[in-house]
């Protein structure tokens, strides 16, 4: 497998690259409205992943899966460093670095964990059936991690790991015998491995899950997130409030407008019409992830696409379902719009492998 010139990819695929463009500076005009300061920082972020993009997309996608178990490791070492001598902010645990540059492992680590899967089911042949033992070897690569970033805590990125051991699961298929004997397991343990979930979490995500389902039962507390975000997104109107009309933002009212809410301050200051096209530009980059899948003549490159491709998918919905109330707010940010410069970094570093993938397989 060649290298293929990055001036090839850039004339081929123009608007998945200006997809990526747009959400990109729509992420930084959402942060200058809120602190010019987030906004440069993020800027700064953005140029890094442009050339990791620029990067990734001229090294055959099957020579970086050949480094995917020792990255893999890498990540996992990192996370135990952070469990042991990582900043700490806002009584979580997840940043490791020096002075301004801090990264965050457990963001790499959703990438690691899509690239080691793939050694593990891309290997495997199509008529290979899929045995306890493999299901068993992936189950044990996504809770090592899964624990860790848990126990930071941050439950939402805990979970995006097993999401992504799911979609490989289901993309790779499961012998009917290995998936009852798995279910059953699964049913006998639920009521342990719930107590035992449960009994880890913290009080505020405990929280998060009782008022979940009734966030006006306390308005002014644990509710109070999840109501000024909908309110940040209804009162956008149709066309939007406009960068200094958005009150959720210039009176503070809404908490992590930043990071985990970006799109209700998106929504507010753009609209319906505004938020539309946000989620439009999103769906189009899940429909190129998963048409470069689709073909895909080599099992390596249909794995990689499509697990990078959920990742995204996974990130972009639950953020805009929890913006709106659907979901418990669970802290996964909107891909290339959150503020956030390991989380940006990851979504460059996958929508490069993914336009990888789509390079090799269409020359």
């Amino acid at each position: 497998m060649n290298k293929i010139p990055v001036s090839y990819v850039l004339r081929s695929y123009p608007y998945f690259l200006l997809d990526i463009i747009g959400l990109i500076l729509a992420g930084i005009v959402v942060q200058m409205s809120i602190d010019w300061h987030l906004a440069l920082r993020q800027g700064i972020w953005a140029l890094a992943g442009v050339g990791i993009f620029l990067i990734l997309v001229n090294i055959p996608y099957k020579t970086i899966l050949k480094h995917s178990l020792p990255f893999y490791g890498f990540l996992l070492a990192l996370l135990i460093l952070v469990k042991v001598a990582g900043h700490q902010s806002h009584g979580a645990r997840r940043w490791i670095g020096y002075g301004p540059v801090m990264i965050q492992p457990s963001e790499f680590m959703k990438l690691a964990l899509v690239l080691a899967l793939v050694w593990v089911f891309g290997k495997m042949d199509g008529k290979e059936g899929l045995s306890f033992g493999k299901v068993l070897l992936a189950t044990s690569m996504a809770a090592l991690p899964g624990i860790l970033i848990a126990k930071q805590p941050d439950l939402g990125t805990a979970i995006g790991l097993f999401f992504c051991l799911g979609v490989f699961l289901f993309l790779r298929g499961i012998r009917s015998r290995t998936f009852f004997t798995a279910l059953w397991i699964s049913v006998i343990l639920l009521p342990i491995g719930w107590q035992v979930v449960w009994n880890h979490l913290q009080g505020f995500q405990k929280d998060r899950i009782r008022t979940f389902l009734n966030p006006e039962s306390d308005p002014s507390g644990l509710g109070y997130h999840t109501l000024q975000s909908m309110v940040a997104v209804g009162s956008g109107g149709w066309f939007g409030q406009g960068l200094k009309g958005a009150t959720q933002v210039r009176f503070r009212f809404l908490p992590g407008a930043h990071t985990d809410f970006a799109f209700a301050v998106f929504s507010e200051e753009w609209g319906l019409v505004g938020a539309a096209a946000l989620l439009l530009a999103n769906a189009y980059i899940l429909w190129f992830g998963y048409k470069t899948a689709v073909l895909c003549r080599e099992s390596r490159g249909f794995f990689l696409a499509a697990g990078l491709t959920s990742l995204f998918g996974i990130s972009f919905l639950v953020n805009a379902s929890m913006v709106v109330g659907i979901l418990p707010v669970v802290g996964i940010p909107m891909p290339l719009l959150s503020y956030g410069g390991s989380a940006l970094l990851v979504s460059m570093m996958g929508l490069a492998l993914i336009l990888n993938v789509r390079t090799h397989e269409e020359t």
